[in-house]
């Protein structure tokens, strides 16, 4: 009974955490993380590693069990791991109340941060898997997701807001303040948790296995590709319309609002497509539509920058949730036994492709960053070469992909427009409900004259047999008077002669 409470209470506390845990999440993402590197006069080069640095901790996922069987139990691991993770994002607002403006500083606390934070995902992962059953994870992680991405919401329009004030220091302060207390809170529930115990010891798996399966390494490939041009590209997009297109940052926060709403609605759409057409298939469609968010970058300069940023906020919602819907789905799909082998050759993939995308997009940023060359007498900035090669990249990604063998449904059209056939179907459909209509009043109108008709007949009838029926009863009223009278004469008669 005190397990299952336990376990109650603990799927309230994971809604709690996790809108705690957006709060520094945020913050260490997108424009938030690139504002944060800048004050602390952190270079291109650094920036791009930093960036990278959540990604690159897959791979020390592959460690958990070790420091599991170090520690003496998966409790130990998340306490610790979630004390280390949490306490260091506390020290950034000292860092700038004591204006420690120094690059590595900001390093060492994401360094940190990178360096803990896999255990805690593993192990509350692991977590959930058994204590939330296989039947009801759908409809409790759609509760979840639905407050984590509201919460998102309001922490991205808060942030802009703050990094828009013109005293930088003062905003500064108050954005890693925000930050620090969200941590403190994540901790907090974090460890009211409940942890099953590991109970019998699992038996050593070899992640050989995994690159043994041929069709499965044919997917690490196109994974590793796809993830390095992420990598490699994130912190330089944020430079580019930041620092050298000067956006402000409360519009850029607008734009992730519009992101993360229409992320929210193509989920669930999403979703029903890919039971129909294949992970594959969304896949193939979300990298496709990611090429075009690198060319509105490409395109993008200071004339153009508030629509091209719009357009980018909504190829975003509509590429990256397809890819982040059937990602790690697909990879689940080419997997085999034992499947603790294949998820671990894919952290090792994800953090070697995330650490080499954070030290070439740095190497590539520290000589293209700022430079401007004039192509046809128009200013042309030199960063949008990393879009290129970006660019190029996705579409190498996109061939690899085609090699993976998996369910995949292609969509064929049918010759004309779904949209056409369903307004054509729905006028079709209302002319001929309106003739049907037309019918059915006729008729009821009809029927409503034939009974009027059979009802006055039958009134007539009615008042007939009525007048009759009292006709008749005058009469004999009469004839009852006559006899009466005539009684009456007989006995008076008689009294006389008597």
């Amino acid at each position: 009974m005190d397990i299952e409470h336990s376990v109650k209470n603990t799927r309230k506390y994971a809604i709690l955490e996790v809108m705690f845990f957006n709060g520094f999440s945020v913050g260490m993402q997108s424009f938030v993380l690139l504002s944060l590197a800048i004050y602390f006069n952190m270079s291109s080069f650094f920036i791009s590693v930093v960036s990278s640095l959540p990604t690159a901790g897959y791979l020390l996922q592959v460690f958990t069990k070790k420091v599991n069987t170090i520690l003496g139990g998966r409790r130990r691991t998340l306490v610790l791991s979630v004390t280390i993770s949490r306490l260091v994002i506390c020290l950034l607002p000292f860092a700038v109340l004591f204006d420690m403006r120094n690059q590595f500083v900001y390093f060492m606390i994401m360094f940190i941060y990178g360096l803990s934070s896999p255990f805690v995902n593993n192990v509350w992962t692991a977590t959930m898997v058994e204590i939330i059953n296989k039947k009801e994870r759908g409809k409790y992680f759609g509760k979840r997701n639905l407050f984590s991405s509201l919460s998102t919401v309001i922490y991205t329009l808060f942030y802009g807001y703050i990094l828009s004030l013109a005293d930088k220091k003062s905003s500064i302060l108050l954005l890693t303040s925000v930050m620090a207390v969200s941590a403190i809170g994540s901790a907090i529930f974090m460890y009211l948790h409940y942890i099953p115990d590991l109970g019998e010891e699992v038996k050593n798996i070899s992640i050989k296995t995994a690159f043994k399966n041929k069709n499965f390494v044919l997917y690490l490939k196109f994974a590793s590709i796809w993830l390095f041009t992420w990598e490699f590209l994130k912190p330089l997009t944020e430079y580019y319309r930041i620092k050298i297109l000067g956006v402000n940052t409360m519009f850029i926060s607008q734009m992730g609002v519009v992101t993360a709403i229409l992320s929210s609605v193509l989920y669930i759409i999403y979703g029903k497509l890919s039971d129909k057409y294949g992970n594959k298939t969304m896949l193939r469609m979300g990298i496709f539509f990611t090429t075009y968010y690198v060319l509105t970058y490409f395109s993008m300069t200071k004339d153009n920058k508030m629509s091209m940023l719009f357009a980018a906020a909504v190829i975003d919602a509509v590429g990256f949730t397809a890819i982040t819907l059937s990602l790690l789905n697909l990879m689940m799909e080419v997997s085999e036994e034992p499947a603790d082998a294949y998820v671990g050759a894919y952290a090792i993939v994800c953090g070697i492709a995330a650490i080499l995308a954070g030290i070439f997009g740095g190497l590539v940023g520290k000589f293209i960053n700022n430079g401007v060359i004039y192509i046809f007498g128009e200013e042309f900035y030199t960063i949008r070469f990393a879009f290129a090669i970006g660019f190029v990249l996705r579409l190498f990604s996109l061939l690899e992909l085609t090699r993976v063998d998996s369910f995949e449904k292609t969509f064929i059209y049918k010759g004309s427009l779904p949209i056409k056939n369903f307004f054509s179907k729905r006028i079709l459909n209302v002319g001929a409900s309106y003739i049907n209509d037309v019918k059915r009043s006729e008729r009821e109108s009809q029927n409503i004259k034939t009974q009027n008709r059979k009802d006055n007949y039958i009134n007539v009838d009615s008042n007939e047999i009525k007048n009759v029926k009292e006709e008749s009863g005058n009469q004999e009223n009469r004839t009852d008077e006559i006899e009466n009278f005539e009684k009456r004469t007989e006995e008076n008669n008689m009294n006389k002669t008597v």
